[in-house]
């Protein structure tokens, strides 16, 4: 067992190790003239629902009640470029 537990601890410390070695390198890749500053991700807008409001507008670009009724929010969001 014994055996097994110094093993395992070898492992912890080669894989801290790296992972100190690669946190290092991203901060020298950070550090790097020229280098781009990293920029904070826009949130991900999910479209839930098609409103009565985005259906009527649907309807006066010429979308039939069908249509509309077998689009996906993000394909009605898509139309109308919200």
């Amino acid at each position: 067992m014994g055996d097994a537990d110094d093993y395992l601890r070898q492992l912890l410390g080669q894989a801290a190790a790296e992972a100190a070695y690669l946190e290092g390198l991203g901060r020298a890749e950070a550090d790097r003239p020229g280098a781009p500053t990293p920029s904070a991700a826009a949130p991900v807008a999910v479209s839930l629902m098609i409103t009565r409001q985005q259906r009527a507008a649907l309807r006066e670009r010429g979308f039939s009640d069908e249509d509309i009724r077998t689009m996906t929010p993000a394909e009605a969001h898509r139309h109308l470029a919200l």
